[in-house]
């Protein structure tokens, strides 16, 4: 493994940062299922997905222990048991082809693009491993469709599958450990030895691993307490527009009840305030408050619902949405305040039995859409 400075790392998790954002970490539980269930296809095709490439797999398969040779037309065999050298000297195979056309990342020309894929017999047998192999190999392919100048930089490919969610998978699969024992039978007494061998995967040092885990979860978890301070928001506008829109609904059942109830005792001052929610287009102004908060709360979670990759601009556009969020908050609260003065007026002139069956009406039955 090459001897990379911390300064090195950090430069390529902003460069990549600014170009293909970072996203969360990969439940990695359905890769998993799949790969031992012996759907090795299917498994390489959700890490595709995942890494935002909706490509066609065409798979194919090498007996456990094959090394290509150097005419060999795939691309590389890059994620390996390393020596003392840290290059690779055996492992776990994967080979992904790279065509000299790619479509652009991003674009509709990758859908079911055809990448050519070729593993060992063998790689089921670690399945976070072979998780942590394929999402480098094809961390090439994003690369290379963005045209990328460290294409081929394998730093810069394991990073960029770190950013685009397999921090945790390549954490866990990067290193296999493997224990065997062996005894001798002797005259007096019997000696066991027992051997440790671990097998890295990666071009990154421990040291330069951890640096950039640590370096780019702190960057995943500024955007996802953004995300979460935004879903909170969105959770207090939600109650904010119900409290509005009950109120709304005591103020039409209850001017109904006045209504057909003119015979009761008025003072002249609540008479004439009732006479003006006569009005035509009285509450017309807080009804299209509610249809407005309704439209920006569906924008709101649309948005929030489908965000798991995230960027600067990303980050802008929260910080654009919380500011919408308090205004249509202010604006709610002062609609509020105002139609609950007027219900207070209705509410003197009507019957405890009718304000019990809104009340349950509202609260527990469908008085309240």
């Amino acid at each position: 493994m090459e001897n990379i400075s911390k300064d090195y790392i950090e430069e390529a998790i902003k460069t990549l940062s600014d170009l293909i954002g970072i996203k969360d970490n990969v439940d990695d539980q359905k890769i998993i299922s799949l790969i031992r269930q012996g759907k090795v296809k299917e498994g390489i095709k959700e890490i595709a997905k995942y890494l935002k490439l909706p490509i066609e797999i065409n798979l194919s398969y090498v007996p456990k222990g094959y090394h290509p040779g150097n005419t060999n037309a795939f691309h590389s065999t890059h994620l390996v048991k390393t020596d003392w050298r840290g290059r690779g000297s055996e492992g776990i195979i994967a080979q992904v082809s790279i065509p000299g056309y790619l479509p652009m990342y991003g674009t509709s020309g990758l859908n079911n693009f055809p990448i050519s894929v070729r593993v060992s017999e063998d790689c089921a047998d670690n399945p976070a491993t072979f998780i942590a192999v394929m999402a480098h190999e094809l961390s090439h392919i994003v690369l290379h469709s963005l045209w990328h100048k460290e294409k081929d930089n394998e730093i810069y490919t394991d990073i960029t599958a770190m950013m685009l969610g397999f921090s945790n998978v390549i954490k866990n699969g990067r290193k296999v450990i493997k224990t065997n024992s062996s005894t001798d039978y002797g005259f007096l007494s019997n000696m066991t030895t027992t051997t440790i061998e671990t097998t890295t995967y990666g071009y990154l040092s421990d040291e330069n691993f951890n640096f950039a885990f640590n370096k780019i979860q702190e960057i995943l978890n500024r955007y996802k307490q953004a995300k979460e301070k935004l879903i909170s928001e969105i959770k207090e506008l939600t109650k904010k527009l119900k409290k509005n829109k009950k109120m709304m609904v005591y103020f039409q059942k209850y001017l109904q009840y006045v209504d057909k109830n003119l015979n009761r005792k008025m003072s002249q001052e609540d008479g004439h305030k009732i006479s003006t929610f006569h009005q035509v287009g009285y509450i017309d102004e807080f009804e299209q408050t509610v249809r407005q908060t309704e439209n920006e709360l569906k924008q709101f979670n649309n948005f929030v619902q489908n965000l798991n990759h995230y960027n600067e601009s990303l980050f802008n556009t929260i910080k654009q949405y919380e500011e919408k969020i308090r205004v249509a908050g202010n604006n709610l609260n002062t609609k509020y305040e105002k139609l609950k003065a007027d219900v207070s007026v209705l509410k003197k002139h009507v019957s405890l039995g009718y304000k019990l069956k809104i009340f349950v009406g509202i609260n527990f039955g469908n008085g309240l859409k």
